[in-house]
């Protein structure tokens, strides 16, 4: 098969699963298979022909996963799995098991049966959104070492029950370890959500507990804390991921918030480089960065390092005067190109899950309340964002993918 574009052309090899780019002056590149086809960079005509590439290549594409967080209390709850279900979802994004008091190990035994409890349902599981707990050793606090032994044990029976990927919570150990200054500021149509102003908070003083910390004390912490896991986790096939600070800016409450950037993400991808370190990619954190987002998901989607998603928009970012505001997923006045993020995970081969974040409370949550949630996860925001994500992916898919696959 051949592509033409001016300047080059590429033989498409299906039997042997190479791409070969000619050059105008007959020099040749071999490139191999759509990851690598998304990482390279040598030209502008080579990234607008990925596109044509991967619908020659792989015309079916991956069918995105997804996932979402539905108030019926614990998300294992039957009644959440039957409409997860329902509403055509394929994973759980799930969360580790209790472990009894004086215990932070996660007991195979108990992995397991959350793990075949979903499976029930006829639904995935390989994504905890959580992990045991590593506070000790980000903030040095007394018993680090003994929170070592605990995390590396649990990360074998994390891959010995086909837990892929978890998220430890490096934020700070304090009730405000998510900080919002509004929980209930009005967005469309008298619907309300949560919003941040640093100006707010910038000056609160550090806690009493804890005091104050430097910034390159928490990276020295979480280098010490990866390069005694990773070697565990390689062994295990579990991926550490990590979610950027929420809000992502420094410092809050004595607390310095080191994921607050693209640059800090790339720090922290090189501190032990592995490919069981990666990102919880989550969209509404780095559109607060006020951050090009697609340009975000191929930056890290191209090295293979997004292993699960939040989708979530914002208005404004913790840079701009009044902060940011979250919003409907479907509202075109925020910041990000909903369509483009989307189409941006289809171009790095992402392959999820992923599910909505934070999401507007409406009118039907305040009439319906025995339906429950708590902010930013009530059910008619979550419906309405996973349809619209689905809607996104589906004609991603169609518009990108679809015609090569009807020509043959």
């Amino acid at each position: 098969m051949l592509i033409e574009d001016e300047g080059f052309k590429v033989v498409i090899n299906k039997n042997s699963h190479t791409f070969l780019m000619i050059f105008k002056n007959n020099q040749a590149k071999v490139l191999g298979n759509h990851s690598v086809i998304g990482a390279t960079q040598e030209s502008e005509r080579i990234n607008k022909v990925k596109i044509e590439l991967l619908k020659a290549w792989w015309p079916n594409m991956v069918r995105m996963r997804f996932a979402v967080i539905l108030p019926f209390g614990d998300v294992y709850d039957a009644k959440n799995l039957i409409l997860m279900k329902q509403l055509g979802c394929t994973d759980v994004i799930g969360h580790g098991p209790p472990t009894p008091k004086g215990s932070e190990i996660w007991e195979y035994g108990d992995i397991i049966q959350i793990k075949r409890h979903v499976e029930r349902y006829g639904l995935r599981l390989e994504v905890f959104e959580d992990a045991p707990p590593i506070e000790k050793i980000i903030y040095n606090l007394p018993g680090r070492e003994e929170q070592l032994e605990s995390f590396c044990k649990s990360l074998e029976n994390l891959g010995k029950a086909g837990i892929k990927v978890i998220k430890p919570q490096h934020m700070p150990p304090i009730p405000n370890m998510i900080w919002r200054t509004e929980v209930d500021k009005p967005t469309r149509g008298g619907a309300t959500s949560t919003a941040f102003d640093y100006n707010l908070v910038k000056d609160i003083p550090p806690t009493v507990k804890f005091g104050a910390y430097k910034e390159e004390d928490i990276w020295k912490n979480l280098e010490y804390f990866l390069k005694n896991v990773v070697p565990t986790a390689e062994e295990a096939g579990v991926v550490i991921t990590f979610h950027p600070d929420d809000p992502p800016i420094s410092p809050i409450q004595g607390f310095p918030r080191i994921l607050r950037s693209v640059e800090a993400f790339d720090k922290l991808l090189n501190l032990v480089p592995s490919e069981n370190v990666g990102i919880c990619f989550c969209q509404g954190c780095f559109a607060e960065m006020g951050v090009d987002v697609p340009a975000a998901i191929r930056h890290f989607g191209k090295r293979k390092k997004i292993f699960f998603a939040h989708f979530r928009n914002v208005i404004g970012s913790v840079h701009e005067p009044g902060g940011f505001q979250e919003i409907f997923h479907d509202d075109p006045s925020g910041r990000v190109d909903m369509f483009e993020a989307m189409k941006a995970y289809y171009e790095v081969g992402f392959e999820g899950p992923m599910r909505p974040d934070h999401a507007p409370k409406t009118i039907a949550d305040l009439l319906f309340e025995f339906l429950g949630g708590h902010t930013g996860y009530y059910m008619i925001g979550k419906v309405l964002a996973l349809g619209y994500m689905k809607g996104l992916a589906e004609s991603v898919e169609k518009i990108f993918f679809s015609k090569n696959s009807e020509k043959k």
